[in-house]
């Protein structure tokens, strides 16, 4: 008998997906003012992959998904027309994004993000152990090297090591949630190893523990797809996994209800009231501000989109939307594809979603899902998370475990 065949990819596409795979933390460290190291690993790398493609003539726009080169395209000719200058921003994120696209390969990436996961979990859990017994936690942060748009260094470091929420090697908890949440869909539904019900509940657990409301919400689309999974076929087995499932999932929801940690986040979800009182508003700002400055736009601006960001300042001072300087221009990522690229934009976007959705598997219509479900809360607009979930929703298409990969 013949050996079993291994699969090869280049040793280039490893190394722009590690990139991708660290880039969230990357995204913490780099030169105060200027670039994150994210941005320096990754621009540089995408030009050199975009000028190689341009010389050996290869289709590049192919790799992406549908629709997407047509809205970077919108999204740069409003950019164009609005500030009266070349769209050298949305051209950055067009060729970064066009890189990772053509050198994604989903479960040789499976296989990194495990690993690296796997390392990040056993960060978090000492944290929470060290805290719960000593009421401090390592940091997670690198000694050594320069924080990237962070003011008051020692300030944050105290939130990394006294405060409420561990974030093992991430910025916050919310950032560790967004990782971790299509990790988990990828143990449910794809991950054939082992174990991989096993790293499901860790990764499960974390989730909860992390009491972030990115990884509460981003568990809905999750679970919710557990029940055609296991309906699948005619076995009772998979009825009875189901039903044992369900049991479980309504005890842990109703322990964690009850515990200290659910009414850490109860008390967590008055941050979403629309009148202020006392307390963080990150909730609000998260959720509610954007729609007030699209409220400001003329109609022009509302069907065309507006990325001009003194233009989009100007508004939020109208509506009275003004946030401490650096984040004025903070907002989720629905609000800002209709703050951006407006009513058209939005349904260039709609229909993005719509081809990744059509044909796809059970698991990447749960991690689109929960892209989704995070696009109503969080700034991942153009981010590497919103790459993440898209390259992996994606690629889920056609696609079956297969862990036999090496590096030429």
């Amino acid at each position: 008998m013949s050996p079993k065949k291994v699969k090869s990819i280049p040793i280039f596409h490893t190394a722009i997906m590690i990139v991708l795979l660290f880039m969230p933390v990357l995204n913490i460290y780099g030169n105060p003012d200027g670039w994150s190291y994210a941005t320096l690993f990754s621009f540089p790398l995408s030009v050199l992959f975009f000028c190689y493609s341009i010389l050996k003539g290869t289709n590049i726009l192919d790799v992406m998904s549908k629709g997407l080169p047509i809205y970077f395209l919108y999204w740069g000719l409003a950019m164009a027309i609005f500030t009266f200058n070349l769209p050298l921003g949305v051209v950055q994120i067009f060729i970064t994004y066009l890189m990772f696209f053509g050198c994604f390969h989903v479960n040789p990436y499976i296989r990194y993000f495990k690993v690296f996961a796997l390392i990040c979990l056993a960060v978090f859990f000492i944290q929470e152990v060290t805290y719960q017994t000593s009421g401090y936690r390592i940091s997670g942060i690198i000694d050594g090297l320069p924080l990237h748009s962070i003011e008051d260094t020692s300030l944050y470091l105290s939130i990394k090591t006294e405060g409420e929420r561990s974030s093992s090697i991430f910025s916050e908890p919310a950032h560790f949630a967004q990782f971790l949440l299509p990790l988990l869909a990828i143990e449910i539904f794809y991950d054939k190893s082992k174990f991989h019900w096993i790293y499901a509940v860790i990764v499960g657990i974390a989730l909860l523990y992390l009491r972030s409301g990115n990884g509460l919400l981003g568990l809905i689309p999750i679970l919710l797809f557990v029940i055609p999974f296991f309906s699948k076929g005619k076995k009772p087995s998979k009825w009875l996994i189901l039903i044992l499932f369900s049991f479980i999932i309504m005890e842990i929801g109703y322990l964690y209800v009850n515990s200290q940690i659910g009414i850490d986040m109860a008390k967590r979800q008055e941050e979403l009231a629309t009148i202020y009182e006392d307390g963080s508003r990150s909730g609000f700002l998260r959720v509610w501000r954007g729609i007030y400055v699209f409220q400001d736009y003329n109609i022009f601006e509302k069907i065309f989109g507006c990325p001009s960001s003194a233009i989009q300042l100007t508004h939020i001072k109208n509506a009275g939307m003004e946030m401490e300087a650096g984040y004025e221009l903070y907002f989720n990522m629905l609000q800002k594809i209709f703050l951006n690229t407006g009513f058209i934009g939005f349904l260039i976007f709609v229909y993005i979603c719509f081809h990744i959705w059509r044909n796809n598997t059970i698991c990447g219509r749960a991690i689109l899902s929960t892209m989704i479900v995070l696009s109503f809360i969080s700034a991942i607009y153009m981010t590497s998370t919103m790459l993440t979930y898209m390259l992996l929703a994606e690629n889920m298409k056609n696609s079956k475990w297969d862990n036999q990969y090496y590096n030429e």
